[in-house]
């Protein structure tokens, strides 16, 4: 007998494929917005959305492919963002809705998206995305700031929601302080947080009130200390009989390189530093989302204050950065493990600042954390 155990998605799966379809179901000529505010408290949220499969999750579905791993169905690639209705039609019209119309209906539906998203239409109107810490993350915008204390809105939330919001402030404390951070995409900017946020609802928004610390001071980038080169092919390479070495401000592309090249968890030495690009670059990849979220990363990477427990220091991982305008992926046919980005950013000690870097972003699926990391402390 056949199993009927279904190969379900992902929580951060579905989320992600509300996000990239707008929170509006895919079905053409529906369009209906999947989740809004609900009357039961002033936190409820009323989610009429549904992950539905492209190929059956299981065997018993009637577009199953066998030939599928477990995997594979799980994927993001497999799923389509529907209505509770047409979640319904398509499973029950399977000669309509074979698996490469389903495809195409997704692909139109998220180039519409992503149309009205890069336009200035639409519910990101006027805003952009906020982060506070790394598990909560909406769509707002910064309403002012009065010394430390910045005035934040969230009118939509895409990671997290108010209960990890109100998570996150009770066990404050508890928190590595590398987590304790407001960043604001729009702002280009961010700070630590100083002590836990509060909150209020503010219609079908939430208010956030923040105290930050000051920001932490950056280092010049002409005196920037000496790292390892690597030439266009992203080589080290020997040089009058030495290994090249850059330093001032040429090192600064390298260090950018280096730092987001690294996956966060990937050192057991240290186990905070390092990007979640390729998290985002996987689940975004060919989304609007995706520039977003790689400038909230290089964002946070660059404001909020990193522990170094062996060298007994702190530092931003990107030392010189004051501000990021800008992250773009250089649209290309990805062939390698490399991927350009070209970065807009304000340096301290040159200014504005421009260059397409090449960022490591390995294909297939994320390596396993090393095995050290959990035998480290926390603190």
């Amino acid at each position: 007998m056949a199993s009927s155990k279904r190969d379900e998605f992902r929580p951060e799966t579905r989320r992600h494929l509300a996000m990239r379809a707008g929170f509006r179901c895919s079905m053409p000529g529906c369009g209906a917005l999947t989740t809004g505010p609900s009357n039961e408290s002033p936190h409820a949220v009323v989610d009429v959305g549904v992950a539905a499969h492209i190929y059956a999750a299981a065997p018993n579905g009637r577009r199953y492919d066998a030939n599928m791993t477990r995997d594979e169905r799980r994927n993001i690639r497999n799923g389509i963002w529907l209505c509770a209705t047409h979640s319904v039609e398509i499973d029950r019209d399977v000669v309509r809705y074979t698996a490469d119309v389903l495809r195409r209906m997704k692909n139109d539906h998220e180039q519409a998206i992503a149309n009205e998203l890069n336009a200035g239409r639409g519910f990101m109107r006027g805003a952009d995305l906020v982060a506070v810490g790394p598990h909560v993350v909406g769509v707002g915008e910064l309403l002012g700031t009065s010394g430390k204390n910045w005035s934040v809105r969230i009118d939509h939330f895409v990671d997290g929601d108010i209960r990890a919001l109100i998570d996150f402030s009770e066990r404050f404390d508890a928190h590595d302080p590398f987590d304790r951070y407001l960043v604001v995409n729009a702002l280009g900017d961010g700070r630590q947080l100083a002590t836990e946020p509060s909150w209020l609802r503010r219609g079908n928004s939430i208010e956030l009130m923040c105290t930050v610390k000051d920001r932490f001071p950056c280092v010049d980038a002409h005196k920037l200390g000496a790292t390892l080169a690597t030439n266009a092919a992203n080589d080290l390479f020997v040089e009058n009989g030495d290994i090249g070495m850059v330093s001032g401000i040429d090192a600064l592309p390298q260090r950018i390189k280096e730092t987001l090249s690294m996956l966060q968890g990937e050192s057991p030495f240290h186990p905070k530093a390092g990007s979640r690009i390729k998290e985002y670059f996987d689940e975004f990849e060919d989304s609007p989302w995706l520039q977003r979220r790689i400038k909230l990363e290089v964002i946070r990477l660059a404001c909020v204050p990193y522990r170094d427990r062996v060298q007994n220091s702190a530092y931003t991982l990107l030392q010189s950065v004051l501000r990021v305008h800008d992250v773009q992926k250089i649209a290309a046919q990805r062939d390698t493990d490399w991927q350009d980005f070209r970065f807009k950013l304000d340096v301290q000690g040159v200014g504005p600042w421009e260059q397409v870097i090449s960022i490591f972003l390995p294909r297939g699926d994320r390596p396993l954390r090393h095995p050290m990391w959990d035998q480290l402390p926390n603190k």
